[in-house]
């Protein structure tokens, strides 16, 4: 179903969205009633929030829905929240305002920025302010889903990630969130969404291949099934996933053999694959 579209309000909510409001005054739900990460939804189309929070919640988030950034600051005083996902174009005060404030705060979240412009000089105004990631409308709930994992992978907090990975991810999480990560000479800079060979070079790569190789130096040697790629390219084309994740495997990897012929990307037979480099970040 895509986000973009206008629901109107539903007289009878879900009970874990009912007890939600958008009024600044509402008290927050109990502690037990959110997950492992809590995030917070800032959007003034209530038909959106009311969707977007139904799937979130579904996945084993913490998920709270408000109409504008004065909302969402007194939920955040209240307590704070691992990641905002902020709309940029809402009546008063916009989301890069928002943004500007959240980023000034001693322990900002993260924040991904949901809009209908599509522009790279809007996307890029939003990373450089502070923006963690940027969605443009269309967009499913799925591929939101799975950039909220990516970026509360780089910060280091915890978040289902389905039972097909297990626990083999967790063993090589990075202990804290960074920004940069550095491996075999290359640097993958996560804030400009840019990698660096180790000649200096600046190396192109696709929507997909970025979340890849961000998988990659968060989760260091660990074994990342298809399904997990899959999560993190938001497809829902189940006939030619395993194609479509080796298919962008294969370009990555001639992407670093054209400047290093280090091994860094290894084919687990049965499983998926294997980022075998020394990763540390910055």
């Amino acid at each position: 179903m895509n986000v973009s579209q206008h629901y109107e309000p539903v007289s009878a909510r879900p009970p874990h969205i009912a007890a939600w409001q958008d009024d600044a005054s509402h008290e927050p739900a109990d502690d037990a009633g959110y997950q492992s990460a809590r995030v917070i939804i800032v959007d003034d189309d209530p038909g959106l929030r009311e969707l977007l929070t139904e799937f979130l919640v579904d996945n084993g988030l913490g998920v709270e829905a408000v109409s504008s950034g004065a909302a969402l600051r007194a939920r955040l005083v209240q307590r704070p929240c691992d990641l905002v996902i902020l709309d940029m174009m809402m009546p008063g005060e916009d989301g890069l305002s928002v943004l500007r404030g959240l980023a000034q705060s001693d322990d900002p979240p993260g924040v991904i920025m949901l809009s209908a412009l599509s522009s790279e000089v809007d996307r890029v105004v939003a990373l450089e302010m502070g923006a963690d990631d940027y969605v443009t409308k269309p967009s499913t709930p799925r591929e939101i889903l799975a950039r909220i994992r990516s970026v509360l992978r780089r910060r280091n907090r915890t978040v289902p990630l389905g039972a097909d990975i297990g626990g083999m991810v967790e063993a090589g999480d990075m202990p804290r969130f960074h920004t940069t990560y550095r491996f075999a000479g290359w640097t993958l800079n996560c804030r400009m969404r840019s990698l660096q060979a180790p000649g200096g070079e600046i190396v192109s790569l696709t929507e997909g291949e970025f979340q890849m190789m961000d998988a990659f130096v968060t989760h260091p040697h660990a074994v990342h099934t298809r399904e997990d790629m899959i999560a993190l390219s938001g497809r829902a084309d189940t006939s030619s996933k395993d194609r479509t994740i080796d298919v962008n495997i294969s370009r990555l990897r001639r992407k670093l053999a054209a400047f290093d012929r280090t091994e860094i990307i290894r084919t687990v037979r049965g499983k998926g694959y294997l980022f075998i480099a020394d990763v540390s970040g910055a």
